[in-house]
């Protein structure tokens, strides 16, 4: 398997320990009357209207040396300039729902008027003494095993305790999950078993959520694993996929005008888009930053799609073990530098965002 990085989650995490910062908010009442500034980039947006939401991750500037201040402007600012934003928290499976009712991300986001992603994975990342592992993220008094009905009934409730608490517009199960069945394809069958209860407890008290699962959409197409869209397209209500193309293509016009629509063959549903973006470090540059936007929307016009969400408003730096699993460039994937200043693409951004929605 080609796995360049595993689990662009995986990096997240590292930087919404921040989100941590938010129980200091208190009661957060109001959203500040300030709009955001109108932005006209010197590029052509390929579309005239737009049928999806925009979004992001809140990145704060001067990551990891973050003020609070600098917490609660990246929130305000992607009200500003998003409609949706990714919820990641540094515990994505059993146990995030108590974590998410202490750090109050999901209040900040609505607080901004932002429409809250949900993810809430059954599998994670460790690396042993024998590498990079890709294992069930099951308590230590569970075994980690997708079958085994403690760990099932575990899981199904705690999605339902964060679908009643928090009634989220979209409810992602799991994140770049073809990863994990490339390593455990006999699994894949008992998830989807596992997916459809969860789904059913989670329109019980949430009827309005979207349910769905994320696919690698690179790893989608290195491993040929069609076939799963083809088998998730009967259960989930969107098909999630994240896309970094600057893995595979020097420049955004290499990238082939059928690159996205191929997988209109797999699914019929609609594609939530919950990471896209591309570097601006060498080799690469800002320029060719705004540019693969432009090319995304041009090859992307004949999908059905929810919601496509850039990965960062502010750049950040990779330590540590989110350095060794991931790219250190892919902290560039942000509409802003860490000082806090524009970069080329934030202009061609807010133009997206002025598009009328259809």
């Amino acid at each position: 398997m080609k796995i360049k990085y595993l689990g662009i989650v995986s990096l997240i995490l590292l930087i919404l320990l921040t989100a941590f910062t938010l129980s200091y908010m208190g009661n957060v009442s109001r959203v500040s009357e300030t709009g955001a500034r109108t932005g006209h980039s010197s590029y052509t947006l390929p579309i005239s209207q737009r049928s999806f939401y925009i979004g992001l991750t809140p990145t704060p500037k001067n990551w990891p040396n973050s003020s609070f201040e600098d917490i609660m402007a990246a929130y305000e600012e992607t009200g500003k300039i998003a409609e949706v934003a990714m919820v990641w928290v540094e515990k994505q499976g059993i146990g995030e729902f108590e974590v998410l009712k202490q750090n109050k991300v999901i209040t900040a986001l609505k607080v901004y008027g932002l429409k809250p992603v949900i993810t809430f994975n059954f599998a994670t990342i460790k690396i042993g003494s024998s590498g990079i592992e890709y294992v069930i993220d099951s308590p230590k008094e569970i075994s980690g095993n997708i079958s085994n009905p403690e760990f099932r009934s575990r899981w199904v409730k705690e999605a339902k305790d964060i679908a009643l608490e928090f009634k989220p517009d979209y409810f992602s199960l799991g994140n770049e999950v073809n990863d994990y069945f490339y390593f455990h394809p006999q699994d894949f069958s008992s998830f989807l078993n596992l997916f459809d209860e969860a789904k059913r407890e989670i329109k019980s008290v949430s009827p309005d959520t979207k349910v769905f699962v994320t696919l690698s959409y690179n790893h989608l197409i290195e491993n040929s694993q069609w076939n799963m869209v083809e088998e998730l397209d009967s259960h989930v209500d969107l098909i999630g996929l994240t896309t970094y193309p600057w893995k595979h293509y020097k420049s955004p016009e290499e990238i082939p005008a059928d690159y996205y629509s191929r997988i209109k063959k797999y699914t019929t549903k609609p594609i939530a888009f919950t990471e896209i973006g591309w570097t601006s470090s060498p080799p690469s540059s800002e320029k060719l930053q705004s540019q693969f936007l432009i090319r995304f929307l041009e090859i992307t016009r004949d999908l059905k799609i929810e919601m496509v969400n850039w990965l960062f408003l502010h750049e950040i730096q990779l330590k540590g073990y989110i350095e060794k699993i991931s790219s250190p460039e892919t902290g560039t994937i942000a509409l802003k530098r860490t000082d806090g200043t524009e970069k080329d693409i934030y202009s061609l951004w807010l133009d997206l965002k002025e598009l009328k929605r259809a």
